[in-house]
């Protein structure tokens, strides 16, 4: 399955009043690391949407935490697809900070196009199945 590997760091805006990164945050960089194995597979999710009309929204995620980040850490996310179902796929990461897991999550995420005031997942073709699945 695909993986990719995204590296960033942690902005005092992502941090609450006693400089503790904001829960919400995770889910912030589960979503840009996605974004970035999205790329990997060939398939920019904003180069999708504005060249196909689909997209690859969000349907369900989690998070744990384990320890806190701060204003200025260092941080890796390893991202990978765990599996991959006829109309969607679910994207697990990790947070690693200098080596040490941080936090995990998941995303299950479906191929969808605009149907009115609703997103309609339809299946997902096989060219994007092939590139989530054999990396």
């Amino acid at each position: 399955m695909l993986e990719a590997r995204t590296r960033l760091r942690v902005r005092f805006g992502e941090t609450d009043a006693v400089g503790v990164v904001f829960y919400p945050n995770y889910y912030t960089f589960f979503d840009l690391a996605a974004d970035a194995l999205l790329r990997e597979a060939g398939y920019p999710p904003a180069e999708v949407l504005r060249n196909t009309g689909f997209s690859f929204p969000i349907v369900q995620s989690g998070a744990r935490i384990f320890a806190p980040l701060f204003h200025d850490d260092e941080i890796e996310i390893a991202s990978r697809v765990a599996e991959v179902r006829t109309r969607g796929f679910r994207v697990e990461h990790e947070i690693f900070k200098s080596g040490n897991r941080i936090a995990e999550g998941f995303e299950i995420r479906v191929h969808a196009r605009r149907a009115g005031d609703w997103l309609e997942a339809v299946a997902l073709p096989e060219a994007v199945r092939k590139a989530l699945t054999e990396g």
